[in-house]
């Protein structure tokens, strides 16, 4: 094929980014848009110049059309399952932002459907795609590291933006996923017991933060803390592109029995003082320089656009991975709110 013709859904920030990066792309046409929220769809019809008709408030309608080889899913959590279901009975490759969806049970028929009907489907974990975590998994497939023994990571966001999430969903899907995305890619198998413990401050339906304790099948331990409470004085990290207020503050750790690697995504390495603050803009994920966008973004779904392409599933982002950790990310919720261990088979299943 000359062109892959791309539906995209969601039209909010990070889906005008998806969509200016796809833009950039000289073997892509983004040939329909869809968004529930018109307002939204109109402005971004507008910016980029798409034909009223090219425009759905139904997403579904998008996904039907035939001209159509591969749908872009920027949309709320609760609808990504939904929607890559629907996609794939449509004959459609997908590419969707994390989560996969927010039940093991759409992950696992998402899998066996994308197996029926021979599609790529691939989860945008963008951290996969950023220098710094590639790097970090090339210290352990090439032994610089020696055997991991454990992996220590945190991920927090600023506490204003909890008011958009807290009643939406459980923050193991939202802010969790990306830790426990990259922890699932550096074990290299399966995890088999998870622990888990939460608070909630701020009186939504979610908890404002969760503490998790994994062992995988290798031995290997990991924790995951993540958290909303970020006060508003923190470090500005967003002022690259998205120009988003607010802090993430990601950190994680890898050890092994050779050496340890770790990379903390809002770090001092690049400041910019002012009278309202200070900005530690990031530089890996989505920079704009002189190109356009670049960054782990860029990356990212040039990557998805060649895999299909080509023919060929992704060794980078591997849908089995995306469904385990839907799986750990249940299991996490399940244990916080039990109190109780949960014990995964080795096919994902509860004991």
């Amino acid at each position: 094929m000359d062109k892959l013709r791309i539906g995209l859904i969601g039209t909010g920030r990070f889906g005008r980014l998806h969509l200016r990066v796809l833009r950039q792309l000289p073997h892509v046409e983004v040939a329909a848009i869809a968004d529930v929220y018109v307002p939204a769809l109109q402005a971004t019809a507008e910016e980029f110049g798409i034909r009223s008709e090219d425009c759905y408030q139904d997403p579904l309608e998008l996904i039907k059309r035939e001209d159509l080889d591969a749908i872009d899913i920027v949309s709320d959590e609760q609808s990504h399952g939904p929607l890559v279901i629907a996609a794939l009975k449509y004959g459609k490759h997908v590419i969707v932002e994390k989560p996969l969806s927010v039940t093991s049970e759409e992950a696992q028929a998402i899998q066996y459907l994308q197996a029926e009907k021979n599609r790529q489907v691939m989860v945008g974990n963008i951290s996969r795609f950023s220098q710094p975590y590639y790097a970090i998994k090339r210290s352990i497939d090439n032994g610089m590291l020696g055997n991991v023994a454990a992996i220590r990571s945190k991920r927090n966001f600023s506490r204003s933006w909890f008011h958009s999430f807290g009643n939406r969903v459980h923050p193991v899907y939202e802010s969790g996923v990306h830790e426990l995305d990259l922890i699932v890619w550096y074990a290299g198998c399966r995890c088999v017991r998870v622990s888990a413990f939460e608070r909630n401050m701020s009186g939504y339906v979610h908890p404002d933060l969760f503490s998790a304790a994994l062992v995988f099948e290798n031995g290997l331990v990991a924790s995951l803390d993540s958290s909303w409470m970020v006060p508003s004085g923190g470090p500005q990290n967003l002022v690259e592109t998205l120009e988003l207020d607010g802090t993430i503050d990601a950190e994680i750790e890898v050890i092994g029995e050779k050496g340890t690697a770790k990379f903390g995504l809002a770090h001092p390495g690049f400041t910019i003082w002012t009278d309202s603050g200070l900005q530690h803009p990031e530089t890996t994920l989505w920079p704009t320089g002189p190109e356009g966008i670049g960054g782990a973004i860029l990356i990212e779904l040039t990557h998805f656009v060649n895999q299909i392409m080509k023919g060929q599933p992704s060794p980078v982002m591997p849908l089995s991975d995306s469904v385990h950790v839907m799986e750990i990310a249940e299991a996490i919720v399940d244990a916080a709110r039990t109190g109780e261990v949960v014990k995964l088979a080795g096919n994902g299943i509860r004991k």
